[in-house]
């Protein structure tokens, strides 16, 4: 049986609120919490966050949201913890890492900026599902760059895991630049936002570009 919603409409407004921009990340502290648990609280959690990855649960009817916590200390010792953009999953007999079907394929582009022969038809933070278009065979491994709509070239790495009876092959991806993995991450977000608006009442504009 299903969990129910555990956040209502005004805990999910607060989150948003704290999520950044990506065009943000490189410029400007995004928003975030402030804590002070005092010196042995705080003491506990920069060891917790410098050993392990913390996240925050959002737990929905049929989707699950993982937001990566990014922990700060300043010059005086205050704590500052902000939202990155989440991996969704989708909840089922397993739990697996949801998927964004394309609506226009997204080309895969060589070194010297040219099209490949492959274009990605699904996407997620770590597989895409691809046409091989006019090449004979899937490759086992490539190294091409991705463009999302909106933004510049992403460098991925991918291995092949398997080829599937219309023609479509799964590889699973990883991307050589660390912010890269958080843009997927922040697209991907948007992206379900507009698939499922009830789960983002009131959703800001600028929340994600």
């Amino acid at each position: 049986m299903m969990a129910t919603n555990l956040l209502t409409k005004a805990e999910l407004r607060y989150i948003h609120k704290l999520m950044r921009s990506p065009s943000d990340i490189t410029h400007k502290e995004g928003a975030g919490f402030h804590i002070d648990g005092g010196s042995k609280a705080n003491a506990l959690l920069m060891q917790l966050a410098s050993q392990s990855q913390l996240t925050f649960e959002a737990q929905f009817d049929e989707f699950c949201m993982s937001f990566p916590l990014q922990l700060s200390e300043d010059e005086f010792h205050s704590l500052h913890l902000q939202l990155a953009p989440p991996t969704i999953y989708e909840r089922g007999p397993t739990l697996r890492t949801w998927r964004l079907q394309l609506d226009q394929p997204l080309q895969l582009i060589e070194e010297d900026g040219e099209e490949s022969p492959l274009s990605v038809h699904e996407l997620s933070p770590d597989s895409l599902l691809v046409d091989i278009g006019n090449r004979r065979s899937a490759p086992r491994h490539f190294h091409l760059q991705l463009a999302l709509p909106g933004q510049g070239f992403l460098q991925i790495n991918a291995r092949r895991v398997r080829e599937l009876a219309d023609g479509m092959t799964a590889y699973e991806v990883e991307f050589p630049e660390g912010r890269d993995a958080e843009r997927v991450r922040s697209f991907l977000y948007a992206q379900h936002q507009k698939l499922h608006p009830e789960l983002q009442p009131e959703l800001p504009d600028d929340l994600v570009s």
